[in-house]
């Protein structure tokens, strides 16, 4: 069920920047894939450990793609190949494009054929200046009047399964979108925009001014910020301008969803200035902020109606420099990244903090916080926040209403979309195996071998924690494991039954795994014990035949089969616990019973017995005493003819 809340309707004044009009081309498939790299490393399901807020388990392995400009992939593939490296270690599965791309149209037909391809392909970054689709709303009165505009919407690339249409007038630029019944308009993936190129060489001091130069500064920080080195103080500055007033505290409230710790500053409580904003709180200690403030492009303008208190460009933005980690600009066309100057791109690559901006390329902002701050403090990424917030935004009974879909059309993400706000937070499990066991299977050896693979990690694997138990889903801590540094361990001997080893890794940044990996041990020394029922010792048995029955205890693995024997030769072999043995002859025998468990193990019982045959049964309608009358006449007979040979 989709979660509606609702705020106060908003009256919204901004100062219009500039907007750059393309047109795009028809639909083109992509021909040339030669340079698309696919990288599926086996990698287990990623696990982020707990600090101050509950950080919930994450979903299975995700695919992620690189898209990179054609004309730059090769002057920053070595800072690339290393930010492809942190993805994969922090459970990512990659896919590299660096083929020529002339339209926003090619770039969705490939996220689109990647999300039907491969399994759980959640979203991708664009680097360097790759193409755009634009959108146009017309003057909108419901109730309020918002102006038309026609602006970078890249909301288009990511609803994969919504209907987009260019018909009036057809220009290149849509001015529709709906969906049918069986999809809807909403986001099925994210995507965020790393691209340098409107900061113009002299107006923004750089490290050179150049497109490369600040890719390469840029993602040598993000490879910073995966391993802890460009970390702030995990608080944030909800800094609300005068027209806000009304909602501070609701936009406050809504950023504790994520951090803890907030600083609100708004007027009247605090006077908040342009001198103030630039001067006391852009240089200041803080993960994350989220700015009101009235704005074009370049420049926010602070005061009642973005009049009264000042200006910030970002030129003096640049110049202080920033030292926030993320920014939240309510700002209108804060984050139009074409516009030359732009303050996303000021706020992203003019600092040595700054890896991620959230904003909106025109009139507007995000509204509804809560619903991008909820899944942003249970560690999801910037790019998996607002996709929520789109989700839950984009209807009619989201909280800005009917009135503002077009208005959220402009939220985009500039800078890499796969951060989240816990930085390298991610453990994998490690693999278990054994050289003498296999899992889950019934073995008569009673000591183990056991061993397990070191996972990928930014930060690199120091250690592991691990408990034996008879418990199939135990996941050791620092309290309740036993730590080495060594992957594998020797088991001591074991007594029959079922036994689990769990398994968790530690990183060096302190992490500590919060889903282990598991091997089952399964054994069972003891040999099953075999009693032999019927027939019992010394007994008597008339007849050619007899029934064998016999038990089978076995409290490990249980009863296989058994094995009969017939005076040391094998009768049968049977699964049951009884046969009948025939064909025998008269005198003595012995039968033995050889029963094995799912090990291999085996017991033995035997019986002897005596089989007697007896003397023919009588004729039927014969009397007895005519059978002993002919016996007698017959013994007189042959005496007489006996004497009668003597006497000649």
């Amino acid at each position: 069920m989709r979660i509606i809340r609702k705020i106060p309707l908003l009256i919204i004044l901004c100062s219009l920047g500039l907007i750059l009009t393309v047109n795009l081309a028809p639909l083109t498939p992509v021909a040339n894939t030669s340079n698309l790299t696919l990288e599926f490393l086996q990698i287990p399901q990623s696990t982020r450990s707990s600090t101050p807020l509950t950080v919930p388990k994450p979903p299975p392995t995700e695919t992620v793609a690189i898209i990179v400009q054609n004309t730059i992939y090769s002057s920053i593939s070595s800072a690339v190949t290393q930010y492809r490296q942190d993805l994969n270690d922090s459970g990512y599965q990659t896919i590299l494009y660096t083929s020529v791309l002339t339209t926003a149209e090619q770039i969705k037909s490939n996220l689109t054929n990647w999300y039907n391809t491969y399994t759980n392909f959640v979203g991708a970054v664009l680097i360097g200046r790759l193409p755009y689709a634009q959108f146009y709303h017309p003057t909108t009165y419901n109730p309020q009047t918002y102006n038309a505009e026609t602006f970078i919407c890249d909301l288009f690339l990511q609803d994969l399964d919504g209907n987009w249409y260019d018909i009036n007038p057809t220009n290149g630029i849509y001015d529709k979108h709906n969906a049918s019944a069986s999809a809807n308009i909403y986001p099925e993936i994210y995507i965020g925009r790393i691209d340098p190129q409107s900061l113009v060489t002299g107006s923004i001091k750089g490290p050179g001014g150049t497109v490369v130069d600040y890719l390469n500064m840029y993602f040598a920080r993000l490879h910073s910020y995966r391993i802890g080195g460009v970390q702030r103080q995990r608080r944030a500055l909800t800094y609300i301008d005068d027209d806000w007033i009304p909602w501070a505290t609701t936009y406050d409230n809504a950023v504790q969803q994520a951090y803890s710790t907030t600083t609100l500053v708004y007027t009247p409580g605090t006077t908040t200035t342009a001198t103030d904003w630039l001067n006391t709180r852009l240089p200041s200690n803080y993960q994350w902020t989220h700015l009101c403030a009235h704005s074009s492009a370049t420049t926010h303008f602070f005061g009642p109606g973005g009049a009264g208190e000042g200006t910030t460009t970002s030129t003096q933005i640049a110049n202080v420099p920033p030292a926030f980690n993320f920014y939240n600009l309510f700002c209108c066309h804060g984050a139009e990244w074409t516009i030359n100057d732009n303050l996303a791109v000021a706020y992203l690559f003019n600092s040595s903090y700054s890896v991620g901006v959230i904003g909106s390329t025109k009139t507007g902002g995000m509204l509804g916080n809560t619903d991008f701050y909820t899944p942003l403090g249970q560690n999801n990424t910037l790019g998996e926040s607002l996709q929520n917030w789109f989700s839950n935004q984009l209807n009619t009974g989201g909280s800005g209403g009917l009135q503002y879909l077009e208005w959220f059309y402009g939220m985009n993400i500039v800078g890499d979309p796969f951060l989240s706000i816990w930085y390298d937070n991610t453990v994998i499990e490690p693999v278990i195996s054994s050289s003498t066991h296999l899992p889950a299977t019934w073995s008569a050896t009673n000591q183990a071998q056991l061993n397990w693979t070191v996972p990928v990690d930014v930060n690199g694997i120091v250690g592991y924690y691990y408990i034996l138990d008879q418990n199939p889903n135990t996941v050791p801590t620092a309290l309740t494991g036993t730590y080495t540094t060594i992957n594998g361990t020797q088991t001591g001997v074991l007594s029959d039954g079922i036994r689990y080893l769990h398994v968790v890794a530690r990183d060096g940044a302190g992490n500590t795994g919060t889903s282990a990996g598991h091997f089952a041990l399964y054994i069972d020394s003891v040999a099953p014990v075999v009693s032999i029922t019927a027939p019992t010792t010394g007994q008597l048995v008339t007849g050619t035949s007899v029934g064998l029955t016999w038990t089978v205890v076995d409290t490990g693995s249980g009863y296989y089969q058994s094995q009969i024997f017939l005076d040391s030769s094998v009768y049968a072999s049977v699964t049951n616990l009884s046969i009948t043995v025939q064909g025998l002859l008269p005198g003595a025998h012995t039968l033995q019973v050889t029963a094995s468990d799912a090990t291999g193990a085996t017991g033995t019982n035997s019986v002897s017995f005596t089989v007697q045959v007896t003397a023919p049964p009588p004729i039927p309608g014969f009397p007895i005493e005519a059978i002993a009358l002919g016996a007698v006449l017959a013994l007189g007979l042959g005496l007489v003819q006996k004497r009668r040979r003597r006497n000649k």
